[in-house]
Formats: structure tokens, C-alpha cells, sequence
């Protein structure tokens, strides 16, 4: 039984091995991660005329709403038709949509996006960039000391409480508020 399944399973050739690194170069994808794609899909991709919506999305790792999204706002052009009207993507459609989902994961916004597509942005699209991710860091570090400030606050209201003396009222959380203790002249 055991030399039957060996016997049955699919072994990859140089054919498969060079058309997984051409599948990689048109999508991105990579074929490890995603067992959808077989070697068998793999061809039946690149002898199509362009890679339908759903596929692009699982490729991508995004929803075809996304990309429906993307395309009416701009950021991608519209795609060419098949017979029955599916939308297949070329590989420079491909490619636009890789770098469109990489710079929204940069936390680029839309309108940041649309700037570095723009044409004749391309030739200043590194110097562009690095000034939008300066801009991006700079901002992080200030969100960063500020949360590390309230984070010193709270620690030190949280050691004050902890430091509270077990003479007064079990309800008396003063020291949390950092203020002089009034329960036990209350009575509380």
C-alpha cells in the first residue's frame, strides 16, 4: 500500500520548477504557502489571456471587492473582458495591483497612493515615498512617547495602590487617584 502512494504522488520536474518561478514573477505569489495553486493551475494561468478576479484577489492575499473598489476609484485600470465579461487581469494590471496592496499595507492612504501612481510621479516615486514613510515614522514615535507617558502614569498610580496600608477602608482608592486620602475621616 505504502509503495502505491508512493508511486501515485506528483513529482516536480525542472518544467514545474520553471513554471512555478514564471508564476511567481507574474503574481507574486508564492506557491509554498498557497496549495491552491498546483503545478496544473499554475499552466492553465499562463496560457490564458490574464488572470481572472478571484484568482488575482487569493493570489494577492485581498478580496475582489478590494480590487472592484481599487478600479473604480482609480487606483487600478479597468481590465479587458473576457467573452462571458470576466475581468482578466494583464500582467502589468498584475503588477499595478501588487504595488497598490503593498503601499495601502505601508499604511499609505488612498490619496497618497493615487500620488505615486500618477506618471509623472514615477521617475520621484523613491524620494516621494521616503518622504511619506519620514512623515509615517515621525508620527509613530510621537504616538509612541505618548502611550509610553501614560504608561509610566499608570504604573505609578498602579504601584500606589498597591502600596496603599492596610489600615484604611478596603474601598479607599485615593492613592490610585494620587490625592491626599480623606476615607478614614470619613468613614467610609
Amino acid at each position: 500500500m505504502l509503495l502505491k502512494k508512493r508511486k501515485n504522488q506528483q513529482r516536480h520536474t525542472p518544467a514545474d520548477m520553471q513554471l512555478r518561478i514564471s508564476i511567481l514573477t507574474l503574481t507574486g505569489a508564492v506557491y509554498d504557502k498557497d496549495p491552491r495553486l498546483m503545478p496544473e493551475e499554475m499552466e492553465s494561468i499562463l496560457r490564458q489571456n490574464g488572470i481572472r478576479i478571484g484568482r488575482l484577489a487569493r493570489l494577492l492575499g485581498t478580496t475582489t471587492k478590494t480590487l472592484r473598489f481599487y478600479e473604480k476609484i482609480g487606483l487600478l485600470a479597468h481590465p479587458q473582458r473576457s467573452d462571458a465579461a470576466y475581468r482578466l487581469y494583464d500582467d502589468e494590471a498584475v503588477q499595478t495591483a501588487r504595488l497598490v496592496l503593498e503601499l495601502r499595507r505601508l499604511d499609505l492612504s488612498i490619496p497618497e497612493v493615487q500620488e505615486l501612481l500618477r506618471a509623472d510621479q514615477k521617475a520621484a516615486r523613491r524620494t516621494h515615498l521616503l518622504s511619506l514613510m519620514d512623515e509615517k515614522l515621525s508620527f509613530i514615535y510621537l504616538q509612541l512617547s505618548v502611550l509610553q507617558g501614560r504608561c509610566d502614569e499608570l504604573e505609578a498610580r498602579h504601584a500606589a495602590l498597591l502600596a496603599t496600608p492596610r489600615t484604611r477602608p478596603p474601598a479607599c482608592i485615593c492613592d490610585a487617584l494620587l490625592r491626599i486620602c480623606t476615607c478614614q475621616a470619613k468613614g467610609s
